[in-house]
């Protein structure tokens, strides 16, 4: 039998809620892939006017370029010299495709339209873009952000990444929402000025440390997904340059599982100042958190692109279940 008094204490501990400062600034992100992305393959316009392509049947979109004999691939400009250096010998590669790594060989070919050597494929080595800092936890130092993953626009596969940092952006634009077309936060985003580091790029978000505290707020209690409930909340986000902002929200929906892209609740804009501002919920926003009844509730996700006052959000559980998986 359990002691009365140990029962109770248990109780506790399993009632206290995990305490997050919910953050809602604007910052630039930007990620190194885990070798090299391919985006494609095409064709080389060789000599004697014959048209090659080097890698038909050999690389495809989404696969990750690691080594080019033996040299490991941090960015495009080793594997550009590897293959300007074969002379037209082929190389080795080893390559990730669907989780299994892989060897393979190609022969480049001189390219008589500028004079070097090619593959004939579209590689990627990093990517940018602008998005919204969730939580920061002041007793570990660590941070989540955007509530989603993020995707490469070409192949449409959840980029791994090597390393990433968050930086600091000037807003330059606030592209408004309309039916049917997504408004977007535009701006220049500051490459040196980093403040963060990125260590994880999930379904759920992206995760990292943070060496200072830059994040200075109250920290709140999250809720569990059971404690949420449809009506009245508010979002915190930074769109004009003069610190974060409360606007009102409302819950419309709830789910349990809101699948693989978390969305879990259904949000619409109501606040008449937000409305005005950016015509709803933009790109750019996502991982604005949700407030409500002074508990840290979740992240704005997602757009509606019919109808861009509503949108999605993920549940914060399900945000941190993600982060310690």
């Amino acid at each position: 039998m359990i002691p009365f008094f140990c029962l109770s204490l248990f109780l506790q501990m399993a009632q206290a809620a995990e305490m997050l400062v919910p953050v809602g600034k604007t910052v630039g992100v930007t990620m190194d892939t885990q070798g090299l992305l391919v985006l494609g393959t095409g064709s080389v316009d060789g000599e004697n006017d014959r048209i090659y392509t080097p890698c038909k049947g050999i690389l495809q979109a989404g696969d990750l370029l690691l080594e080019a004999d033996g040299q490991t691939l941090e960015n495009k400009e080793i594997f550009l010299e590897a293959v300007e250096k074969s002379g037209g010998e082929t190389i080795s590669l080893r390559l990730q495709r669907d989780g299994r790594e892989k060897k393979v060989a190609v022969t480049p070919v001189f390219s008589t339209a500028d004079g070097t050597y090619k593959i004939g494929a579209w590689i990627r080595d990093s990517i940018q873009g602008i998005g919204t800092v969730t939580y920061y936890d002041p007793n570990d130092q660590t941070f989540g952000a955007l509530g989603h993953g993020v995707y490469d626009v070409d192949t449409g596969e959840l980029m791994q990444i090597r390393e990433g940092a968050l930086v600091s952006v000037e807003l330059t634009e606030i592209v408004k929402g309309q039916k049917g077309k997504a408004g977007e936060l535009t701006g220049k985003i500051e490459l040196q000025e980093k403040f963060a580091r990125i260590d994880e790029n999930t379904e759920a978000g992206i995760f990292g440390s943070i060496s200072t505290a830059v994040f200075d707020g109250e920290a709140l209690p999250v809720a569990a997904a059971a404690e949420i409930r449809k009506g009245k909340a508010h979002i915190l986000s930074d769109l004009e340059g003069k610190g974060v902002k409360a606007y009102e929200v409302r819950i419309e929906s709830l789910r349990k599982d809101g699948g693989k892209a978390h969305k879990d609740m259904t949000i619409r804009i109501t606040d008449e100042r937000l409305l005005e501002l950016t015509g709803g919920i933009v790109q750019g926003t996502s991982g604005s958190p949700i407030i409500q009844n002074g508990k840290l509730v979740g992240a704005v996700t997602h757009v509606m692109v019919n109808d861009p006052t509503r949108g999605y959000g993920i549940f914060m559980e399900h945000m941190l279940e993600q982060e310690k998986s």
